[in-house]
């Protein structure tokens, strides 16, 4: 009686496990990625940095500017 409710679960587990395993490995990619991909990537995310840490600043000032 107590092996058939651990069925479903182990059957659970068990396709839990494959799918986990399934979307872990990698597959084939067929794509091109030209050499200027790569300096758009980090120009994207020089100007996020610096765009991030103005904000954070002005954030700041506004802080601390009411506080005085």
């Amino acid at each position: 009686m107590n092996s058939t409710r651990t069925l479903p679960i182990k059957i659970i587990g068990t396709l839990t496990m494959c799918l986990g395993v399934m979307l872990a490995t990698p597959a084939k990619a067929h794509a091109y990625a030209d050499p200027g991909t790569g300096a758009f990537v980090y120009q994207a995310a020089y100007a996020a940095f610096l765009g991030g840490a103005y904000y954070f600043r002005k954030f700041m000032d506004r802080i601390f500017r009411k506080r005085k």
